[in-house]
């Protein structure tokens, strides 16, 4: 995948941020959960050249059976890279790693709060100009908002300022899954309820309705569109 100028400039800070964590001399693991095959293919190369298939039993077994957080941090940014340019499973591995970031990342160095939300705006501009991804727009939103927690109203009004394809189709998968959402009362979602079904969602999937590249593109938008307006005749 291409990555963008900002993506690239983010990946370079989280990198910088995350520097003074070096690998330690060993690592303590669950001999019953993780090989010494697959300690040595963590420890077998620089860090930014670590393959997703050598890190993939890391990304399993992060903290809770290999190691400590402070070797989780050592890792995070290649980590990172590896999901948002999908080599590393998404699907698997992203909630689960960005889980242990969750747990304790207000309490982080200044300097790695910030390359934190660098990246996870990176990623979020990558998955809006991307389509399909492995880590879907509402996993993104969880992350964002439930995860770290951090103010969702921006991402939105990014979201709707991306006049593409791309975007309205995240819009349209989401507009058919979230019907099947179950209801939440936290600020966020209740935000995010709001803006789904306001005129700006409707916007961005009628401009890109009538600029489809493919008539089955058109049916998606064209599908998420009746659902919108169901939601406004109640």
């Amino acid at each position: 995948m291409d990555t963008s100028p900002d993506l690239d400039r983010a990946l370079d800070a989280l990198y910088a941020a995350f520097s003074p964590y070096p690998l330690p001399a060993r690592t303590d693991v669950c001999d019953h959960c993780v090989s010494p095959a697959s300690v040595q293919a963590a420890r077998a190369a620089p860090l930014r050249m670590l393959t997703a298939s050598a890190l993939d039993a890391y990304a399993w077994n992060a903290v809770s059976t290999w190691g400590d957080i402070d070797e989780f941090k050592h890792y995070l940014p290649r980590l990172l890279e590896l999901l948002i340019l999908e080599e590393l499973d998404g699907y698997l591995h992203a909630e689960s790693l960005m889980g242990w970031v969750d747990v304790a990342w207000r309490s982080w160095r200044q300097v790695e709060q910030e390359a934190i939300v660098a990246v996870v705006r990176a990623w979020w501009q990558v998955t809006l100009n991307h389509y399909p991804r492995d880590v879907d727009v509402m996993t993104m939103i969880e992350i964002i908002a439930d995860g770290l927690e951090l103010d969702l109203a921006p991402h939105l009004a990014e979201w709707a300022s991306h006049n593409t394809e791309t975007a309205a189709r995240h819009l349209a998968w989401l507009v058919r899954d979230f019907t099947m959402s179950v209801a939440d009362d936290t600020g966020w979602y209740m935000l995010l309820d709001g803006w789904i079904r306001g005129p700006a969602s409707a916007e961005i999937l009628e401009t890109a309705f009538f600029s489809a590249s493919s008539p089955e593109v058109a049916q998606e938008l064209s599908d998420a569109l009746e659902i919108h307006r169901v939601w406004n005749r109640r």
